[in-house]
C-alpha cells in the first residue's frame, strides 16, 4: 500500500486588526473561505493570523527578505489599505481584502505542486 505524501500549506493572514479592531471580520471571512476552499480540494492548511505590529517588531516566520521587503514597500506605498495581506507558503497570494474563489483556489493548487 502506497502512502500519500500530503503536504500543508501554511498560511498567514497579515492583519491589520491592531490599528483597527474592525478589520477583524474581513480576517475571519478569508480564513473560512480558505478553510472551505481547502476542504473542498482535500488540501491541508496551517492558517495563522498576525498582526502588522507585531510582524513590524518579530518579522513573520518562514518569510523570506525579499517578501518582508516587498510588504513593507506595498505599506509605505499604500498606507494600511493593502491589509489583509494573504501568504501561501511564504509568497504573498493576494493583499487588500477579499479574493475571489478562483483565485485562492489558483494559489493553493499552485503551492501543491512546487
Amino acid at each position: 500500500m502506497e502512502v500519500l505524501n500530503i503536504k500543508a500549506i501554511n498560511v498567514i493572514i497579515l492583519s491589520g486588526t491592531c490599528c483597527n479592531p474592525s478589520l477583524a471580520s474581513v480576517d475571519e471571512k478569508i480564513q473560512t473561505q480558505i478553510k472551505e476552499i481547502a476542504k473542498k480540494g482535500e488540501i491541508q492548511v496551517n492558517i495563522s493570523i498576525i498582526t502588522i505590529s507585531a510582524a513590524a517588531f518579530g518579522g513573520i516566520a518562514g518569510v523570506s527578505r525579499g517578501v518582508d521587503t516587498f510588504i513593507r514597500s506595498l505599506i509605505s506605498d499604500k498606507g494600511m489599505s493593502i491589509l489583509p495581506v494573504v501568504l501561501f507558503d511564504g509568497k504573498v497570494a493576494f493583499y487588500g481584502g477579499l479574493a475571489s474563489v478562483t483565485l485562492i483556489e489558483e494559489k493553493l493548487k499552485g503551492c501543491i505542486c512546487e
